[in-house]
């Protein structure tokens, strides 16, 4: 009976091990491109004020920078996460900025409809190429520091954006 539970834990933590090879596999995968090291800073306009630095220079805040298309339908499934993490995590500086859009309009209609409460700026072709954006939605986790920490491509989780900002907070 004993040998038998033993070899039903040992499968178990086979398929465990194999499941964690094939998702950090895929994560290696889709973000092997994206820009690392040090932050590229850019001056950007934003919807609501004049402009601001992405990432923002806020001494001791993370930046979440996350980019999206107003076209895209991944980014409004997951743009909803924002609010949350901003609500619960108010030592997160967000930062929304928007490329590949046809118009301004496209944009704020795009903000309005989700109801988006972090500050959205207006990408530009540069800074999709400097922070090698090829996929939408984007996001970088940079420290205080300019360092980017962490990165994804495609939708994720409120908590799986949270995880990558505790793990750049405590462990970079």
């Amino acid at each position: 009976m004993q040998g038998r539970f033993l070899k039903h834990v040992k499968s178990i933590a086979l398929q465990i091990a194999i499941f964690a090879v094939f998702v950090s596999s895929m994560h290696y995968f889709q973000t092997r491109h994206m820009a690392s090291g040090r932050a590229v800073e850019f001056r950007l306009s934003g919807i609501s004020q004049d402009s601001m630095f992405v990432p923002a220079r806020s001494e001791g805040k993370i930046s979440l920078i996350y980019f999206f298309a107003p076209w895209c339908r991944v980014c409004k499934l997951s743009m909803a996460n924002l609010n949350k993490i901003q609500t619960d995590m108010p030592y997160v500086n967000i930062q929304v900025v928007a490329l590949d859009y046809e118009s301004k309009d496209d944009v704020l209609a795009f903000v309005r409809e989700l109801g988006i409460a972090a500050p959205v700026f207006y990408g530009t072709e540069e800074v999709r190429e400097a922070w090698r954006i090829s996929a939408y939605p984007s996001y970088y986790v940079v420290d205080e520091d300019s360092v980017i920490r962490a990165k994804a491509v495609g939708y994720s989780s409120k908590y799986g954006m949270m995880a990558k900002i505790f793990w750049s907070k405590w462990f970079s």
